[in-house]
């Protein structure tokens, strides 16, 4: 009676192991790009819709500031956004990979605010209607569209 694995049969499990593995990594890599992906453009359509809903209510006119340079962004109790004011959340920073950016706008701070009718504001942004652009570290993409009117089209399932 044998005891124990001979040096073969070791080589061989971890042999296929690594082919499972150099197929299953990849995927792996994708299913949680695109997860992070769903989350964030989640997150931040939520969070406009706060911003549009406060607005709305007349409620510290709001105003939610993107940061670029830190891919990060927070709500503030007024359009003007100085040092010291105080926000109403804390800062939400994307996940690793995740980026965002307005149409080809290369502006590395964007703020958006609305009026009392929920319409969305962009200072500094010509044009009738604009995008917001998530993008994930593997190239996927998810958008949020703003109208003419300055109202929400997009939807962050697409």
């Amino acid at each position: 009676m044998q005891k124990g694995f001979a040096t073969l049969e070791i080589i061989l499990a971890i042999m296929i192991i690594g082919v499972l593995m150099k197929f299953a990594v990849p995927k792996a890599a994708q299913i949680l790009d695109a997860a992070a992906l769903d989350y964030e453009t989640k997150r931040f359509y939520s969070e406009l819709r706060f911003v549009q809903a406060m607005s709305i209510a007349e409620v510290d006119h709001p105003v939610l500031f993107i940061d670029r340079t830190k891919n990060c962004y927070q709500v503030f109790k007024e359009v003007h956004v100085s040092a010291s004011q105080q926000p109403i959340r804390e800062p939400h920073y994307f996940s690793d990979g995740v980026t965002i950016k307005l149409d080809n706008n290369t502006n590395q701070t964007i703020t958006i605010n609305f009026d009392s009718e929920g319409k969305a504001k962009i200072p500094n942004v010509i044009g009738s209607s604009y995008t917001l652009i998530l993008t994930s570290r593997l190239g996927k993409k998810k958008s949020i569209v703003f109208d003419s009117v300055g109202r929400i089209m997009g939807s962050p399932n697409k």
